[in-house]
């Protein structure tokens, strides 16, 4: 069945529901699908006819990703408790309430041991914040002196939208969540930082320079596409 969707003076036509968005910012259109949501973002000058032909070319696409996250297990928030599993690197570790104890998190025989008498997700948080700077500065080192480049400054924080950035001065920025993915997952966003320096755009030279380090940087994109809202704590 066909579906009408307006904004503003936009009418068009698709076989799913989204939300559109026209802005000046943007010079190229991007699809962003999560949680079974789709957003449309174009540029402002993009005609109507434009923005028709893209939906047109792009539906095929938009179903199957609409189909895939409808057949993946639904986004369970955590309980915190004895025997739920966390992912740290990849590896899944089961957690072990320790009662009686206001302790930090340590890792230990697989499991993540927390005294159950504190804040158990503040604690969490914690240690990912702590080992997400230890992690992503170390193989920003190593990256680094691979691509032949020197960041001016390195810093993790929490942020909504983005898992990286780098601004125009080398000053890199990472959300420490990324520390919850798999080991090539991480060395990708690292890598793709970095390769800013050389090219501050997403031209095809940048994306060869970050191809001659990640050979598969399409499918890690791919996967931070289908996966990055499960990397949560």
């Amino acid at each position: 069945m066909k579906l009408h969707f307006f904004n503003r003076s936009d009418e068009v036509e698709a076989d799913f529901p989204f939300t559109l968005v026209r802005t000046h910012r943007k010079k190229s259109a991007s699809i962003k699908i999560i949680e079974g949501e789709v957003k449309i973002t174009i540029p402002k000058r993009l005609s109507q006819s434009g923005l028709k032909e893209l939906i047109r070319k792009k539906s095929p696409w938009v179903l199957e990703k609409l189909r895939v996250q409808a057949e993946m297990e639904p986004i369970v928030p955590k309980a915190y408790v004895s025997g739920e599993s966390f992912t740290y690197l990849g590896t899944n570790y089961r957690l072990n309430l320790i009662h009686n104890s206001k302790e930090g998190v340590k890792l230990k025989g697989g499991q993540l041991l927390v005294g159950a008498d504190g804040d158990v997700r503040a604690a969490l948080v914690a240690w990912y914040q702590h080992h997400a700077e230890e992690r992503l500065g170390e193989k920003t080192v190593r990256y680094a002196k691979l691509l032949g480049v020197v960041p001016n400054s390195i810093v993790v924080r929490e942020y909504k939208s983005r898992w990286g950035s780098c601004s125009c001065h080398g000053d890199i920025r990472y959300n420490w969540k990324i520390i919850i993915a798999p080991n090539r997952i991480v060395d990708y966003v690292v890598v793709h930082e970095l390769c800013h320096i050389l090219q501050h755009n997403h031209s095809s030279a940048f994306w060869s320079s970050v191809e001659r380090v990640i050979p598969n940087y399409k499918g890690c994109r791919q996967w931070l596409k289908e996966n990055g809202m499960r990397l949560f704590v």
